[in-house]
């Protein structure tokens, strides 16, 4: 794993993205679960990872008060959701897109990732394929069938969403892990 690295305020990660972005592969930032643990949020470290052309991904837990969150530069043909594409508009709005941050709006566009189609929306029979997986996992299992449909269809996705047998059913035990203990994804 990289290293692992914590702010207190957005101000603090963007002066390190000025000065790492083009130099590093990525790095792990930790946050605090509870007010407690003073360090930056993590929608706020997605705003300055978008500016200078970087992209939050993989969330683990550390212990009971952080978790952290891995940040890293945009792939090249990498889709933007719909999401970070709002966010981007709002942040060249308020005059904070650094120049790394349009190169990488600029080269979605010419490769055609800016306008992905949105991804259609998971149906009864994905989340059939899940619950098939998950039976035999209690309470893991029971703990999916009383969930909300919203919640149901974010654990699909998350599990349809491998683009390896070995990445599904790494992702079948993450589930699975974070049912037993009646947990929503994160």
């Amino acid at each position: 794993m990289s290293e692992q690295l914590r702010f207190s305020s957005a101000g603090e990660f963007r002066q390190w993205l000025a000065e790492h972005h083009n130099r590093s592969q990525g790095v792990w930032l930790v946050f605090g679960k509870t007010p407690a643990v003073k360090t930056l949020k993590a929608d706020e470290a997605l705003e300055e990872a978008l500016c200078f052309g970087w992209i939050d991904g993989q969330i683990k837990s550390i212990d009971e008060n952080c978790y952290i969150k891995r940040f890293t530069p945009r792939r090249k043909g990498s889709v933007w959701s719909e999401r970070n594409r709002k966010l981007a508009g709002k942040l060249i709005e308020e005059g904070r897109m650094a120049e790394p941050g349009f190169d990488a709006i600029e080269e979605a566009k010419k490769a055609g990732t800016w306008d992905a189609p949105k991804q259609s929306p998971i149906s009864d029979e994905q989340i059939d394929i899940l619950t098939e997986a998950l039976r035999g996992y209690e309470p893991a299992f029971t703990n999916f069938q009383n969930m909300s449909p919203s919640v149901r269809r974010t654990y699909t996705a998350h599990y349809l969403d491998a683009k390896t047998e070995s990445t599904r059913a790494r992702r079948l035990q993450q589930i699975v892990s974070r049912l037993n203990e009646n947990k929503k994804p994160m």
